[in-house]
């Protein structure tokens, strides 16, 4: 069986006026339907959702700019510490050092130990270590310690610090630090 459109227009043609202006109202409200549903309501959620992706991708973009730029300092910083590693002094004797800067400080009556150690870091690195333990020193001779030996002119620093307080004396503390110099193995 075919179809046939003449019973279609047929069908059409026997329908009073009043059901042809509501056939037409049903069609066209299908047809406007069927546009915003497969048309327009897609586009426009497509749009939203592309917008909140580029917005995303904007937020990512922005924060990896900024990573870029963290690592990088970290980058120059790293460059500018085995420089300074690099240019450090072969005869250099870090327990000396600190003593003398000890002596300078606060004097050798404070001191109750200074024990030298050192250890490889890796195939190109060797720290060397002082333990330095100090007893009955004020604040502002700890102060003064801490201060020579992080701005003098070798780049030590303090990898631990252990401050005290005397039970019998408040004002004073007792210390153990450890004070570290990192030099290249010459191979």
């Amino acid at each position: 069986m075919r179809f046939d459109p003449r019973l279609l227009i047929n069908s059409y043609n026997r329908l009073a006026p009043r059901e042809r202006l509501m056939l037409g109202v049903a069609a066209l409200s299908v047809v406007l339907i069927s546009l915003y549903s497969f048309v327009w309501e897609p586009a426009v959620t497509n749009q939203e959702i592309t917008a909140r992706r580029i917005a995303m991708r904007e937020h990512d973009l922005a924060e990896m700019q900024k990573q870029r730029e963290v690592y990088l300092d970290l980058l120059r910083r790293i460059e500018a510490n085995k420089a300074a590693i690099a240019q450090g002094d072969a005869s250099f004797s870090l327990f000396a050092y600190l003593d003398s800067t000890i002596a300078e400080a606060i004097g050798r009556e404070h001191v109750t130990s200074m024990n030298p150690s050192t250890k490889n870091i890796g195939n190109d690195y060797q720290e060397e270590l002082v333990e330095i333990k100090l007893s009955r020193i004020n604040l502002q001779q700890l102060v003064d310690l801490l201060y020579r030996v992080e701005k003098g002119d070798r780049p030590l620093r303090f990898s631990r610090l252990q401050i005290k307080k005397r039970y019998n004396d408040a004002f004073n503390f007792d210390v153990v630090g450890f004070v570290s110099l990192l030099k290249t193995v010459n191979p």
